[in-house]
């Protein structure tokens, strides 16, 4: 008897939850959570540079000024917004903001005051890629 009253408590708990629920909000909050999913995944996704740019990819170090987590994460990638700082050939830093995923083996590679090696057709802050191998 026991479990049927408890059945019968879950059923009508359930049909009041549903009549509180209000679809089109959950619906917009979803959208919005796709909509910025998609936006970070344009920006974490290299774009393809055009083979004479590949030719004049110069690498350098970068240092890391600043690095910030953002509420997300791509499989078991973090997705990190960095503030670096490229050191290009003569000596002329050229801040570079980018954001990226990380796999939890570089996760702790990506801290401020860190140097990370890096790759880009100079005049081209678009082109930085960052060499974790």
């Amino acid at each position: 008897m026991g479990f049927l009253k408890d059945l019968a408590t879950l059923t009508r708990q359930g049909y009041e939850a549903q009549q509180r629920m209000d679809v089109g909000a959950s619906m917009a909050q979803a959208q919005a959570s796709m909509a910025e999913a998609s936006r970070i995944m344009a920006a974490t996704t290299p774009a393809a540079t055009a083979p004479h740019l590949e030719a004049q990819r110069l690498r350098t170090t970068a240092s890391v000024l600043d690095a910030r987590q953002l509420p997300m994460m791509f499989g078991m990638n973090a997705v990190v917004d960095l503030e670096l700082h490229v050191l290009m050939p003569g000596g002329v830093p050229m801040p570079v903001t980018r954001t990226e995923q990380l796999a939890p083996l570089h996760l702790a590679r990506a801290v401020p005051g860190a140097t990370l090696d890096v790759s880009l057709v100079p005049g081209r802050p678009d082109t930085l890629r960052i060499e974790w191998a």
